[in-house]
């Protein structure tokens, strides 16, 4: 770079090794820092370093100390940033082009001259090495900035096709979106988009979000930071991958995007090599659109996206045995499903049919989001987010079976997450990253079509075996709510005393889960035969529902609260030039409120008596008055007040070779999050 000015003479050396710095934990924030020395090697003490990030004016400053290093945190991930240190008598320098990653401190090391010439210009050249070689990294992680992730188009726009990026990451069902971190199961991952956790809060879906599509548009984020092994202590509840990514920021220029995606099953996936067609989906399509910008220069900015997708199905594979479709049943005719549709309605019921016309994956995904600068000291950034999805599920039908469209049941899902966050520099020793969060996920199965029916199981032969037509709503389906309400709040003070940086802090947890789930609640029936179910004489008749004087909502579903308190503190020492060792604890302790209701019979020791009047009896070919028994433990446990004390030590030697080399480990206890079922 070029600048027509007089300035110091200087000379710059962009050495990673000397800069110590911690990296961060499911931050959205980055950081800088590094060491001044003069032309003879000594430490500069009280040169002034300015960070500007160069398209929204946001500055932050620090000041070097007696060792001759800085540090800046809770800085705006990626760029670019222009940073100047100056002294008086030892220089000035000015470095550009400057981006910051996420969850990592930028390692900018200078060497200042005292000598003062007057240049019509000065060019300066500067390398920088390899965010894995900088002391800063301890562990195993992947950076992908916004760049990265527009040189690496994801043609679902899914998370699981970002994180794969990681050599260590294996996408294991690429149907279901399940992936893997170094072998371990895919519900020990923990997802986080603005320290908001994204995961599935009940631990029930495959690839390990509330929803079947992203929770986000991947259009919205900044930046991804992908670890396998983090041994900083603000690192929570996670054993397999911490995925964190953050979201974009407006700045002084009015900057968006418009964009359409488009997949023909057809064109796109082909057939197999059988000649089977592609049954996913017919139709894939995405449209959306980003905008951010100034409200106020230099001051208050503004970013905003809209996304929705459409995936549209291709209808149920399997039909009459006389009928076109992919897979027929056999034993079961047009005219079968005719007549079993006529009695339904007799019934005032609806039976549906094979086809699938409502049956397509709809999400809409909206995001604002708020950065003020208040002054160089302080800053603030508040964040809203929606995810919409209605997901049908056509139930699985079989050789000898085939299930109606009123059969299927559609999952409504919903999302909401609003985070607040708060950065501030209090001195130059002093800083401090705090944030509150609040987020609600619902999810609801719904019939498809006819609305809430009980099961029917008709049977097409005339007898107890053979094949069969279903119809009315699936029996896990007639009562099945989930819900979670979540607050969070997080704060972490990084104090830096030269060689020293000391963290410390806290996070807090609070999840209210509601679970309804009461299988029949509408009841299912079967029946022998088509004649039977038109003259209403049932084989077997189940119904389940609440006792009398319990309600269905607030009695039958589980309700509870799960607190999670966590502590930490941490020492990065920067033992020589070459060597850097962190070590720090963590303690997290659950409290769960309130404990389960006593149910005797699951308690009762197995094979023995128990109390018949609350167990009840089951028939036993061998013995038909014999009583189950139970478990032989109370149903009451929880993890409440299992507290966990976790220690974490880690280390990175850079060796003086020509080539960078460096070696690095780290050992430490980790917790996973507690899915809710």
């Amino acid at each position: 770079m070029t600048h027509p000015l007089r300035m110091s003479k200087l000379t710059l050396g962009l050495v990673a090794a000397l800069a110590a710095a911690p990296a961060f934990a499911q931050s959205t924030s980055a950081g800088v820092g590094g060491q001044v020395v003069s032309t003879a090697g000594a430490p500069v003490a009280g040169a002034k370093v300015t960070i500007t990030h160069t398209e929204s004016g946001t500055v932050s400053r620090a000041t070097t100390d007696a060792s001759g290093r800085y540090a800046a945190r809770g800085l705006r991930v990626g760029g670019p940033y222009t940073i100047t240190i100056n002294k008086p008598g030892e220089g000035t320098k000015t470095e550009e082009g400057v981006y910051l990653n996420l969850d990592k401190v930028t390692n900018v090391s200078t060497a200042l001259t005292g000598d003062v010439a007057t240049l019509d210009s000065v060019s300066v050249v500067a390398s920088r090495l390899p965010d894995a070689f900088t002391q800063d990294n301890k562990g195993i992680a992947t950076n992908l900035s916004r760049a990265d992730l527009d040189r690496n188009p994801t043609p679902d726009r899914s998370i699981q096709n970002v994180v794969r990026m990681d050599p260590r990451v294996v996408v294991t069902d690429r149907d279901r979106g399940a992936f893997s971190a170094m072998g371990q199961n895919n519900r020990y991952n923990s997802i986080t988009i603005d320290t908001i956790n994204a995961g599935d809060p009940f631990g029930l879906n495959d690839n390990g979000l509330p929803t079947k599509g992203t929770p986000i548009s991947q259009d919205a984020i900044e930046s991804y930071n992908i670890s396998t092994a983090n041994f900083d202590v603000a690192t929570r509840r996670g054993v397999g991958a911490w995925v964190n990514a953050v979201t974009k920021s407006g700045t002084n220029d009015f900057h968006g995007s418009a964009y359409y995606v488009y997949q023909n099953a057809d064109d796109m996936v082909g057939k197999s090599q059988n000649g089977a067609k592609w049954t996913g989906f017919t139709k894939d399509t995405t449209k959306g659109a980003t905008l951010g910008g100034p409200i106020l220069k230099d001051k208050l900015f503004f970013f905003a996206s809209y996304e929705e997708s459409i995936k549209e199905s291709p209808g149920a594979v399997w039909g009459a045995q006389d009928s076109d479709a992919a897979s027929r049943v056999r034993g079961v005719t047009n005219a079968d499903l005719a007549r079993i549709s006529q009695i339904a309605s007799n019934y005032g019921m609806t039976a549906g049919d094979t086809t699938a016309s409502n049956a397509d994956i709809e999400s809409k995904r909206y995001l604002a989001k708020f950065d003020w600068n208040i002054n160089d000291f302080h800053r603030a950034s508040l964040r809203f987010s929606q995810t919409k999805e209605d997901e049908p599920i056509i139930t699985t039908s079989f050789s000898d079976q085939l299930k109606l469209s009123s059969n299927w049941y559609l999952v409504n899902k919903k999302s909401t997450s609003t985070a607040l966050s708060f950065y501030d520099d209090w001195s130059d020793k002093f800083s401090t990253e705090a944030s509150i969060t609040y987020s609600k996920f619902d999810q609801a199965r719904t019939p498809l079509v006819g609305g809430y029916q009980p099961e029917l199981t008709i049977r097409t032969s005339g007898l107890d075996t053979g094949s069969s037509v279903v119809i009315g709503t699936e029996a896990s389906s007639q009562a099945n709510v989930l819900g979670t309400k979540s607050w969070n709040a997080y704060f972490a003070g990084n104090l830096f005393l030269g060689d020293h940086t000391i963290k410390a802090g806290f996070d807090y947890q609070q999840d209210e889960v509601y679970n309804l789930f009461l299988q029949r609640y509408n009841g299912t029936y079967e029946f022998n035969s088509i004649d039977d179910f038109q003259n209403g004489i049932y084989r077997r008749y189940r119904l389940n529902q609440p006792a009398t004087g319990y309600d269905l909502g607030s009695d039958v579903a589980a309700q509870f609260k799960l607190k999670q308190y966590g502590l930490f503190i941490q020492d990065t020492w920067q033992a020589t030039d070459r060597l850097s060792v962190q070590y720090g604890l963590r303690y997290d302790v659950p409290k769960v409120s309130p404990l389960p209701t006593l149910n005797p019979c699951f308690a009762a020791d197995p094979g023995r008596l128990g109390n018949l009047s609350v167990c009840g009896l089951r028939n036993n070919p061998g013995n038909p008055n014999a009583a189950t028994g139970g478990f032989g433990y109370a149903n009451t446990g929880t993890i409440d007040g299992n507290s966990v004390v976790q220690p974490r030590v880690s280390f990175n030697y850079d060796f003086d070779t020509d080539r960078p080399t460096q070696l690095r480990g780290g050992a430490g206890l980790f917790i996973s999050n507690t899915p809710a079922v």
